[in-house]
């Protein structure tokens, strides 16, 4: 029977050999495992922080592309703007020499050009130009009464007045 002992032990010892075997690769394999855990825990956090720093650069060509397009919608609005101005001058002086001629009454530009002397019966002559001399500077509308010797005139607001002509 010492063989059969002899067995016993070789078979416990062979087994005692594989169940360390087995708890030393289930260590390693733990090991391993923990290991890869550890590195995809680290590669995650790693991609997160890439991410996060596209983002964040995406965020700042967003953001100095929206500046960019700003300053040059508002260089633009400034351009329409300078060039509305410079327009609506050339329009004014094209027109103001129109809004001129309209303003003056038909006869008092036909009359510009003759010479308008008014004479009375004592023999006292006087221009339209004497006459709006004589006038204040208030009078809006004159009435002239050559045979009275007066101009009679009334104001902006409503005051009326007379005055010699000679």
């Amino acid at each position: 029977m010492a063989t059969r002992k002899k067995v016993t032990e070789e078979v416990k010892e062979a087994a005692k050999k594989v169940s360390d075997k087995a708890a030393a690769e289930k260590i390693e394999v733990k090991k391993t495992v923990r290991a890869a855990a550890r590195n995809t825990k680290a590669k995650a956090a790693e991609n997160k922080e890439k991410a996060a720093a596209k983002k964040a650069d995406k965020q700042e060509v967003k953001a100095a592309v929206s500046a960019e397009a700003k300053d040059v919608k508002d260089a633009a609005k400034i351009e329409a703007k300078k060039k509305t101005a410079a327009a609506k001058r050339k329009v004014k002086e094209a027109v103001a020499p129109a809004a001129e001629a309209v303003k003056k009454p038909v006869a008092k530009a036909k009359a510009g050009k003759v010479n308008l002397v008014f004479e009375s019966l004592m023999g006292g002559a006087v221009t339209p130009e004497q006459i709006i001399d004589l006038l204040p500077k208030e009078a809006t509308d004159a009435y002239v009464k050559i045979e009275e010797n007066t101009i009679y005139w009334v104001g902006k607001n409503g005051e009326m007045g007379s005055v010699e002509i000679w």
